[in-house]
């Protein structure tokens, strides 16, 4: 290991902090804290002379008095002789005849001393001060952590305190920024000297930009290319406007004033360039230097990484900012730059890999795409180590930046762990003793690192930035050049990194070659195998990281769990499961045997054999392995490169254990040929940046194909009379109508389907024949017409496939027999043939019918038609001879209607005479039978006119009153029966609410019954409500959708609108479900408000009101027109003048202020403070909400920080004055909240 000669900066800065004067370390932490923490009102410095470097006593040092009115403390000092001085000192901070200043306004107390102190210690003085104030925080600003901050982050005060000197020259030409830019980056960062390359969209918006804007944040993630955007978009505006200069800062952490004023004239025109703004601690002085007059024009233009872009966007708030995001390039990008001139590579397989490599770096998609071209091999991007060396050359050569391999050691363990705390020394340290790193030469070389964009540091953390370059660093600094030792890692971290290791090595096996990983790694994995294998629990999970580098050992441990298991004798296999059965419930064998079906080799057939093996012991598991055969085991066409080694492997396994009659293998091969018999496959696979890759592999019609495809067609002949369920259910499976075919391949298939035809079905089996004839009829659709088609078709008919033929509705099969253009012609010729082909003369006619009926309806997935059929030949047969068609009828009752049949057809055709209705009545009332109500329903619905009068309409409501299921009555063909009884509609609509209030059976009127049929409803207003929110209740949302039903009685008693609403809450809930609705028709009623006041004040009573969800008041403000608009704002301001000391009352209004009238909630707001100023109460009410959803990549507190500013910004309109103080104070603590949650948002997406 190389030591340093000279000292490192870090320590430089420690030494100049012991040695430092106390007046000048208490000047430095004062300017070190009000830029730390800028959150203050006021700040007195009671330890220093005004205008002197001098201290004096004072008690605190320094006070900060913060915008919540409490204050922080820091007591500051280089005394290491006082003895106990820091708990002296934090004694001190809790006396108020020194501080002046009441305990219980103590919020913080910060101690700066220049020495290092332990946890203990720590925990000792907090022990103190919580003694005096339980709440209290205390932070220590010691040696270790001042002088890190100092080193990072405030080289200027290090510069003015310490004396540590600085370089100057940061003003500088584009010319000279570009080449210090270059020199600086050591050719790792993407150069700004190259061809300026599909971008044109972003430099277009770019330059439109600065011509509206005078101050530009340019935003994205390292190395996109801002910084050559940028100048390139400088350029082009400079040529085409002559009075303008342009600059760059070219930032050294001195001050900027100076230069800035001496650089640009106050007279002239000026474009600044500011790259990299958030590492620019003097940043105050730009937007400062920008605030002052000037008679010239000013435009900045500023670059800021992504992560950074909300604290900068802070500091630029007060200005008009544009905001320009820059993206990486999208995979699209990067395939249209390797399609075109001079790459021209347009195998899609090669865009996969190039696109998985680059990761949208441009460079590195030229670079990969220039390999690709040399080598013609796509298997020579499988390991593109070399390519990586020469883009990252600088870190390998023998003098420069990188002659120390400390700077890839720190890369390597960076790029493993993620994100390392760097701040925290204890948890760094205990990484980098492992591994022979000091914790100071740590610091530094990720201080030189962040200049290079190759780490980001940011929230205390360090990371790598980019995917790709991760992948490098951990390959090279452990597995290539071995300057970090696996083993170590191995040991030290697996069992709580487990994740990191995979997502270290999977991509560095994928990118640099597996065997160039496999080498270096395996001896390490074999020993750590040897330490933990006699664990279960540890071997499954170290070996679901490493199978692919221990096959041999995953088989053994799997086959010793396999054997302990007991072998289970005259199994029935079943093979079904449920879509997404196995999403979460994972057998661990199965998934770790289940890896091996992505291998070429002879393990895949150890792995099958293996699994089958467990699942002859395990029988339960059989659906789970077919399952994760068609998962990773089907066609793709990554196969093809193997000759479908895969495939062929499985299916001689399977085909073997049929020809030996094993049961196992026998189910599974009949189950798992029904799909890979199929001309294409649908694959579904996890894509870059969290995507789902869908596409269909259609295989080829090759010679492989039509090997495997022969011996699976061979396998099915020659088994199927051992096993005739199973065969014929493949071959069923095989003649379902899909759109993925391929008629070369259908057209191979179809000699082995007529052998199977012809040997081992008959044409005395229904399912056979219709097999058959479905079979032939999918074949012609393809064009496919064989002399021996004709020959079965007519050979496999038999009497029940016939009326088959006849009962069954099939449009696309029966255009074979009939011509129709439309669906309506197709009903009419379908029911005719339907009537003249069941023609019955007796009841073993009958009989022979209706059994046939029943079981093709029964055998039929699509039914749904059936019962049509069934009414036709009832209706049909009545006509012809009146007995037969009763006796039908009667054939259906007998057998408890099994077919769910409701007579409709032969109601409206039968029921014309009192003699039929009468006997139809008598036989349907002699029994009891499934729907026997809907039936007595049809029977009034379809009797003819002549026929109503009042001992029917009795009949009728005697009817309803007996039902006891919850049957829907539909009034538009009772309509007839008004004429005879006009109250008839109010009769029944008493006798259904009546009936469901004393047994609940929830009989339905139709949804508009309501709206339709009000004025037939007669006067008895009470029974009309009542029955209208029973319906209601029972209904629910599809019940009088647009509540004209409502309103009716709503202009009848205005007041039953309370009645309605109170409906809505039952007693098991205080929420209403349906918080659409929409009852903004209320406000078409004269003087509503005073009943609408009522109802709000039960709903505010009963909602259970959280600040989430829209609250249910805003049912009556949606879409509010503007006649009534006036009238909407009046009612609400009046409201709140009533209930302004309410808060569950203000907050309904702001929410529908918030939701349905959002162009009135500055004026509510305003109103309401106008009337209450009482901060505890305001704090009550939800402005903002409480919660929603946000998509995309957002930062949460940022966003409601937004909003609260908003609130303040609005308060600040009021002329109240200073009674709003408070509510101000409130809105800045809630302002500081969100800020500080959002920081913690960025972090956690930072560390993520």
């Amino acid at each position: 290991m190389l030591y340093h000669i000279v000292m490192s900066r870090l320590q430089t800065i420690e030494n100049r902090l012991k040695e430092i004067n106390g007046t000048v370390f208490q000047e430095l932490c004062d300017s070190y804290l009000t830029i730390r923490d800028n959150n203050y009102l006021a700040i007195s410095r009671t330890g220093s002379q005004t205008g002197k470097q001098k201290t004096t006593k004072g008690t605190p040092d320094t006070f900060f008095q913060l915008p919540n009115g409490n204050f922080l403390y820091s007591e500051i000092t280089t005394d290491t002789s006082t003895k106990n001085k820091l708990a002296n000192d934090i004694k001190a901070c809790f006396d108020p005849d020194k501080t002046k200043i009441p305990v219980e306004k103590i919020q913080e107390i910060i101690l700066c001393f220049n020495w290092n102190i332990d946890q203990d210690k720590i925990t000792e003085l907090n022990t103190l001060a919580q003694s005096y104030k339980a709440d209290i925080r205390i932070r220590y600003l010691m040696l270790q952590e001042l002088a890190l901050e100092l080193h990072l982050n405030h080289r200027d005060l290090a510069h003015h305190y310490l004396g540590l000197p600085l370089d100057t020259g940061q003003i500088v030409s584009i010319e000279n920024f570009i080449k210090e830019y270059d020199r600086a980056s050591k050719g790792i960062a993407t150069p700004l000297n190259n061809t300026f390359l599909h971008r044109e969209t972003e430099l277009k918006e770019l330059s439109n930009a600065i011509d509206s804007h005078d101050f530009i944040i340019l935003t994205g993630a390292p190395g996109v290319g801002k910084t050559k955007l940028a100048l390139e978009a400088i350029n082009n505006y400079l040529s085409k406007n002559n009075s303008f200069q342009a600059y760059c800062v070219s930032y050294k952490s001195h001050t900027l004033l100076d230069d800035l004023y001496q650089y640009f004239d106050v007279d002239k025109d000026y474009i600044l360039f500011v790259d990299d703004a958030n590492r620019i601690d003097a940043f105050e002085q730009i937007t400062g230097f920008f605030k002052a007059n000037r008679n010239g024009k000013l435009k900045i233009i500023i670059t800021v990484r992504d992560y950074a872009f909300q604290e900068i966007g802070r500091k630029c708030q007060e200005f008009s900012t544009q905001q320009i995001d820059l993206f990486k390039l999208s995979d699209e990008q990067i395939i249209d730059i390797i399609k075109s001139e001079p790459f021209e590579i347009l195998n899609p397989d090669y865009h996969k890999e190039i696109v998985r490599i680059s990761n949208g770096n441009p460079r590195l998609a030229i670079m990969t795409s220039l390999l690709a071209k040399q080598e013609q091999n796509l298997y020579a991007l499988h390991n593109v180590s070399d390519l990586f060396e020469k883009y990252f050359s600088t870190f390998i050569k023998d003098d420069g930046e990188f002659e120390n391999p400390l700077n890839i050691k720190c890369l390597g363990l960076i790029a493993f762990f993620y994100t390392i705390p760097y701040k925290n020394r204890k948890i760094t340290e205990s990484i980098l003793n492992e591994f022979d790193i000091s914790y100071n030469d740590f610091v530094d070389t990720i201080d030189t690192l962040d200049k290079l964009e190759l780490v980001e540091i940011q929230f205390e953390h360090v990371k790598v930035p980019e995917q790709n370059l991760a992948t490098f660093f951990f390959y090279k600094a452990f597995v290539k050049d071995n300057l970090l030792s696996f083993s170590t890692l191995l040991n030290n971290y697996f069992e709580n990194y487990k994740n990191r290791f995979t997502d270290s090595i999977i991509p560095a096996n994928n990118t640099f070659g597996p065997q160039n990983v496999m080498d270096k790694i395996k001896p390490d994995l074999i020993n750590y195998w040897k330490h933990i294998s006699s664990n279960s629990n540890k071997s499954f999970d170290f070996l679901n990281s490493f199978w692919f580098y221990l096959q041999d050992q995953t088989l053994e441990f799997t086959y010793q769990q396999i054997e302990a298991f007991p072998k289970v004798e005259n199994t029935v296999y079943d093979t079904s499961y449920e879509t997404n059965q196995f999403n979460y419930d994972k057998d661990e064998i199965i998934e770790l045997l289940g890896n091996f079906f992505r291998l070429n080799n002879k393990n895949l057939k150890d792995s099958i054999g293996l699994l089958f093996e467990y699942v002859s012991r395990k029988p339960d598991k059989l659906p789970e392995l077919i399952h994760k055969i068609r998962e990773l085991l089907i066609f793709d066409r990554d196969d093809e490169y193997s000759n479908f080694y895969r495939q062929k492997t499985l299916f001689d396994i399977l085909i073997e254990g049929v020809e030996k009659n094993d049961e196992l293998l026998s189910t599974s091969f009949y189950e798992l040929a029904k799909t890979f018999l199929s001309h294409k496959f649908q694959q579904f696979k996890g894509g870059r940046k969290n995507s789902i890759i869908h596409y269909q592999y259609p295989i080829p019609n090759n010679s492989t194909i039509q090997e495997f495809r022969t011996k699976t067609w061979n396998c099915l002949e020659s088994s199927f009379d051992s096993r005739p369920i199973m065969a014929f259910s493949l071959l069923k499976n095989y003649s379902r109508v899909h759109p993925d075919v391929n008629k070369e391949i259908m057209s191979f298939d179809i000699p082995f389907v007529l052998n199977i035809i012809d040997k081992h079905l008959t044409n005395e089996n229904f399912e056979h024949c219709k097999y058959v004839q479905d079979q032939i009829r999918w074949f012609r659709r393809h064009d496919f017409d064989l002399p021996e088609f004709s020959n079965l078709t007519n050979r496999f008919v038999n009497e029940t496939y016939i009326s088959f033929l006849k009962i069954d509705w099939n449009r696309f099969r029966d255009k074979e027999m009939y011509e129709f253009d439309d669906f309506r012609e197709y009903e009419r010729l379908k029911e005719a043939e339907i009537r003249s082909s069941f023609i019955l003369s007796n009841e073993d006619d009958i009989n022979n019918f209706y059994n046939t009926f029943v079981l093709l309806k029964n055998s039929s997935k699509n039914n749904w038609n059936y019962n049509n059929t069934l009414d036709f030949v009832i209706d049909e047969n009545y006509s012809k001879d009146f007995n037969i068609g009763l006796t039908l009828l009667k054939k259906v009752i007998e057998n408890d209607n099994e077919v769910n049949y409701v007579p409709n057809v032969v109601f409206k055709n039968q029921l014309k005479t009192q003699n039929i209705a009468n006997q139809v009545w008598e036989f349907v009332q002699q029994s009891e039978f499934k729907h026997k109500e809907l039936w007595e329903l049809s029977f009034y619905d379809y009797i003819d006119d002549s026929l109503i009068n009042k001992s029917l309409i009795n009949s009728l409501v005697k009817s309803i009153s007996k039902m006891n299921n919850s049957n829907t009555i539909h009034f538009n063909r009772l309509e007839r029966f008004l004429k005879v009884t006009p109250n008839l509609f109010q009769l029944i609509l008493k006798t259904i609410t009546e009936k469901n209030e004393r047994e609940g059976t929830q009989l339905k009127v139709w949804m508009d019954f309501f709206s339709k049929y009000f004025d037939n409803l007669g006067e008895d207003i009470v029974l009309i409500k009542k029955a209208y929110i029973q319906q209601n209740l029972i209904q629910n949302h599809y019940f009088d959708y647009k509540k004209q039903g409502l309103l009716n009685i709503l202009n009848k008693d205005p007041n039953f609108l309370i009645d309605y609403i109170n409906s809505l809450y039952c007693e098991e809930s205080h929420n209403f479900s349906d918080d659409n609705i929409n009852l903004n028709f209320i406000w078409r009623i004269n003087n509503i408000e005073p009943i609408l006041t009522q109802v709000f004040d039960l709903v505010i009573h009963k909602e259970y009101y959280f600040g989430i969800r829209k609250h249910f008041c805003n049912s009556f403000f949606y879409n509010i027109s503007e006649k009534h608009s006036k009238k909407v704002k009046k009612f609400l301001f009046q409201y709140i003048q009533e209930n302004y000391n309410n808060y569950k009352k203000i907050n309904a209004v702001v929410d529908i202020t918030r939701h349905s009238m959002k162009n009135i909630f500055e004026d509510v707001l305003l109103h309401f403070v106008s009337l209450n100023q009482d901060q505890n109460i305001f704090s009550k009410i939800w402005w903002i909400g409480n919660g929603t959803v946000y998509h995309g990549d957002v930062i949460i507190g940022y966003i409601e920080a937004s909003k609260w500013k908003n609130i303040l910004t609005i308060i600040e309109k009021s002329d109240i004055g200073s009674k709003l103080i408070p509510i101000k104070i409130y809105l800045n603590k809630k302002i500081q909240k969100a800020l500080i949650s959002g920081d913690r948002e960025r972090k956690r997406k930072f560390l993520e």
